[in-house]
């Protein structure tokens, strides 16, 4: 019957353009909010442990894609972190390990320096090929003007030695005339 079947799924759009069927009578909803909620129970984050936070040394290795994926996964987890102590500050009750949130910031911060220290070598990098190509500009802007320089030492020892020839040849005139 069409009630039946209605109750047993629900159709979710992610995307205009496709569309998923969730869930189903007998299995639990799994529901966008839901994010925003520690997947574990409180009794069992109050046993177990958590991992530690991404060193920079760690980041520095990974590629743009890689710490932007893991910068998402962070920002949720941050996210589920803020909800999860909001509820529990409502109810009275304490975080269980409360240092998942400093790890998770700490994180954050390794990935902010990982990509400050790329843009700063990115940028030193871009200045050092135009002070580069400027330097080369200059120097054949240098080696133009000392071709013009030696070109026009040139015409002007050029100019002097026929200075000297019509200084002799007036000479040679004025004496010829005196005779």
């Amino acid at each position: 019957s069409k009630t039946s079947s209605s109750l047993n799924y629900l159709l979710v759009n992610v995307n205009p353009v496709h569309q998923r069927w969730i869930g189903s009578a007998t299995t639990p909803l799994h529901m966008p909010l839901d994010e925003f909620r520690d997947s574990v129970s409180r009794d069992k984050r109050q046993r177990e442990m958590v991992g530690r936070s991404w060193s920079v040394k760690e980041l520095r290795r990974k590629s743009f894609d890689d710490l932007h994926k893991l910068w998402y996964v962070l920002y949720k987890e941050r996210n589920m972190l803020f909800t999860e102590s909001a509820l529990l500050r409502q109810r009275g009750l304490r975080m269980p390990q409360p240092e998942r949130a400093r790890k998770v910031k700490k994180s954050m911060g390794a990935i902010k320096a990982v990509l400050g220290e790329r843009k700063r070598a990115k940028i030193a990098q871009v200045n050092a090929a135009r002070r580069a190509k400027e330097e080369a500009a200059e120097a054949e802007e240098e080696d133009e003007a000392s071709s013009v320089n030696d070109n026009n030492d040139d015409e002007d020892d050029d100019e002097e030695v026929m200075e000297e020839e019509k200084d002799e040849a007036t000479t040679v005139v004025v004496e010829t005339d005196k005779r």
